[in-house]
């Protein structure tokens, strides 16, 4: 017995169907083969010289703090390399604006101590502050010497959720009145080319169209440093950069 045809109307449905789900593939892959090219920086903050004593500090006034040995964060330097610096592209041919990230940034209190103690922020985005302590903060910020907010922090609190108003250029130091070294540092931006570097002292930053830029190193205690590169195409995208600060230049 011969099988019936099949019935043309369900023939057409299934080519529909696949031209349905290989066409946004095929436009995708085209508009992605034709897409502005974009490069990279990757780069290094040392320290030259002798890097400075960091004090063990004196936090035996909360006994929950004294339990962790805790040396100053001012400086911090690993082998030549210097942590806690926002690079960022200070000025360049960066795309247009968007929108500020819906996920908000976020600092620890930890031990006594904010982590991370510095970090980037894009204009209009907002602010976390988690609480992970056994004992009782507050959560002061400051803009230019200007209260942005206040907060109390008790242990097991819910996390802080704040949105500071800050523009493009400005730091909101955060600190803890009742724990004098606790000290973090937003650093706030109009774009999200930035990065913070650890303790191997590197940064990266993606995205950034061909075009002369200017990078900007900043660091709470040690202040800036400014570093002209040239983004170029294909192979002359990645870029190899290194920033650095001296020991007989701090005050």
């Amino acid at each position: 017995m011969c099988d019936s045809p099949p019935d043309m109307v369900s023939v057409v449905h299934a080519v529909l169907a696949r031209l349905a789900w290989a066409l946004p593939v095929a436009l995708g892959l085209l508009t992605a083969a034709h897409a502005d090219p974009t490069g990279t920086v990757k780069g290094t903050v040392i320290f030259e010289g002798e890097p400075p004593d960091r004090p063990r500090l004196h936090r035996e006034t909360d006994p929950y703090c004294a339990r962790f040995d805790k040396f100053s964060e001012d400086v911090i330097v690993t082998r030549g390399k210097l942590k806690d610096v926002l690079v960022r592209v200070k000025n360049g041919p960066l795309p247009a604006p968007r929108p500020s990230p819906a996920l908000p940034a976020m600092i620890d209190q930890k031990e006594c101590t904010y982590t991370p103690r510095v970090i980037g922020l894009v204009a209009g985005q907002k602010l976390v502050v988690r609480n992970s302590d056994g004992t009782f903060h507050n959560v002061h910020g400051t803009i230019a010497g200007k209260l942005a907010w206040n907060k109390p922090a008790s242990p097991k609190d819910p996390d802080l959720t704040l949105d500071p108003g800050a523009r493009a250029g400005d730091v909101i130091d955060v600190v803890c009145d009742i724990h004098p070294w606790m000290h973090a540092y937003a650093v706030v931006q109009d774009h999200t080319a930035f990065a913070v570097t650890g303790e191997d002292g590197t940064f990266e930053l993606t995205g950034l169209p061909p075009g002369s830029y200017t990078l900007e190193a900043w660091h709470p205690t040690l202040g800036t440093r400014s570093l002209a590169i040239q983004i170029g195409k294909g192979a002359k995208g990645s870029v190899t950069a290194r920033l650095s600060y001296r020991r007989d230049e701090m005050k």
